[in-house]
């Protein structure tokens, strides 16, 4: 089947120390979503202390699987390209003769970051996945470490610091590490994180996210807004960090082309830590290449929502009737006020309310829980997923919530159990009543419909169409209604029979 030309696809090349990778993205909006992701394992930094020059084997590596890129972006319709090279490249002697190469291999244009520009991309890209992140990024690469203030989605202080494991791969574990640890972290301000979040990108320290997850047996295995606290961090750096070489192999979940630099990865997060004070550490997924392209979006698209823009997609291609996600979530909103729930994720849950809508109904809620638990969005955190999974479970199959999530239920506590069930169970209701296809142009029996809770009963306003709401509408208000600890009543006039 061909492919279109007409879609959006933007492609960035990353020439960094250890990896060279491409990633096609499907679309130029906020919610980055990956359609092709692929690297090789390079090496170009490897020895460059040393030699001051680029690895041989690792530049004749890079050459062809740049060349291999641009076949792939062109076969994949790509519609714009954008490659950069970092640490390894800009240090070194012969990086310029490499650059030459590489822009005839790939045949593009390729830009040379400096320490801050790479700082500044890898925050943009925290920025894009996050909204209103609030603390310092630390982006740990193969020759360098990356340090960014960011808050309010602006980017302030950076630094660019020299001592990604590659780069130092011939000190790692001698006398002189402790010496270069110490000296770069001099450099950054004390306490800068103070009450605030670390957020950390780049391989090697998701890694040690990887690990952690193995070492707790934690239900969602997806790195991006990983978080556990500055004491937890510490003690997983602290327990990797003191590994011996011969002890690697016991780092299940970290590959086995990572796990040698594991241990010096973890010690320099112990230093940042202690360095930084975080309140808590925050794993993401998005860096250098998602600011890449953030950095080019317009205005529009880099002001919207992450997490909104991706579930309307999933809805709008799952539904089987097209339906307005906003207007479902503005209906349920007089008994999920902002005092019990986040509107931001009723609109996101009400979007995905029928994402599932063409799979087999014995196994929409299954499908769909699974599916939102491991969304490739940003802009939410790991209880969100569980949150929205939840939601979603229940909108289709109604009680049993806990069988639909798995482990992934522990995320939530009791009462956020019982406010995501609910809020399926008010979902469950609004397509019940009848959502229209054509929603732009006409009004839908859900627009003659409004709920309101009063006292310990729950009312549902028919105006002067009871006799059209059916009997399984009639039925499923009854559930939400009991799901909520509530009376029902349906009424024609609520001011009058209230």
């Amino acid at each position: 089947m061909a492919i279109s030309r007409n879609v959006s696809r933007p492609a960035v090349v990353d020439i960094g120390s250890n990896s060279v990778r491409m990633v096609i993205f499907d679309g130029a909006e906020r919610c980055l979503a990956p359609l092709y992701n692929e690297k090789a394992m390079s090496g170009l930094g490897r020895n460059l202390l040393s030699t001051g020059c680029l690895d041989p084997a690792g530049s004749g590596s890079a050459l062809l699987t740049l060349k291999r890129f641009r076949k792939v972006a062109d076969d994949l319709c790509v519609t714009s390209l954008r490659a950069v090279a970092t640490a390894a490249v800009r240090d070194a002697s012969d990086g310029t003769v490499f650059i030459k190469n590489a822009e005839q291999a790939l045949g593009q244009k390729i830009e040379v970051l400096s320490g801050e520009q790479e700082a500044r991309l890898s925050a943009l890209g925290v920025i894009s996945g996050i909204p209103n992140a609030d603390g310092v990024v630390g982006d740990l690469g193969g020759g360098s470490l990356e340090i960014a203030d960011i808050r309010a989605e602006e980017v302030y202080s950076v630094q660019s610091l020299p001592i990604g494991p590659l780069a130092l791969g011939q000190i790692v574990g001698g006398p002189e590490e402790q010496v270069q640890i110490a000296r770069s972290m001099s450099a950054i301000a004390d306490g800068i994180a103070s009450n605030r979040a670390l957020y950390l990108v780049g391989g090697a320290w998701r890694s040690l996210a990887k690990y952690h997850f193995e070492q707790t047996k934690y239900p969602i295995k997806i790195i991006h807004q990983y978080e556990i606290s500055c004491a937890e961090a510490l003690k997983l750096s602290n327990k990797v960090g003191n590994l011996q070489p011969k002890q690697t192999n016991q780092l299940k979940g970290i590959s086995s082309r990572r796990r040698s630099m594991a241990p010096y990865s973890a010690r320099l997060l112990s230093a940042l830590l202690q360095k930084v004070l975080p309140e808590k550490v925050i794993f993401s997924g998005f860096g250098l290449r998602e600011g890449v392209l953030f950095e080019d979006l317009i205005s529009d698209a880099r002001n919207s929502d992450p997490l909104i823009d991706h579930c309307i997609k999933l809805g709008l291609a799952g539904a089987r009737i097209p339906f307005d996600g906003f207007q479902i979530a503005q209906w349920v909103k007089n008994v999920f006020p902002e005092t019990v729930v986040d509107f931001r994720m009723v609109q996101a849950a009400a979007w995905l309310s029928d994402m599932s809508g063409h799979d087999h109904p014995d196994y929409r809620g299954h499908n769909a829980a699974a599916r939102t638990l491991t969304l490739t969005a940003g802009g939410m955190t790991h209880i969100d997923r569980a949150f929205l999974a939840a939601v979603v479970y229940a909108r289709y199959h109604g009680y049993g919530i806990k069988s639909g999530l798995g482990p992934a239920i522990e995320l939530l506590n009791p009462e956020t159990r019982a406010i995501a069930s609910a809020l399926g169970f008010a979902f469950r209701l609004a397509h019940a009543i009848g959502v229209s296809s054509n929603y732009k142009k006409s009004r839908s029996l859900l627009d003659e419909t409004h709920l309101r809770q009063a006292g310990e009963t729950l009312f549902l306003i028919v105006g002067d169409k009871a006799e059209m709401l059916g009997e399984t509408a009639t039925r499923r208000f009854k559930n939400l209604a009991e799901a909520l600890g509530l009376e029902s009543k349906i009424v024609e006039n609520y001011s009058a029979k209230a």
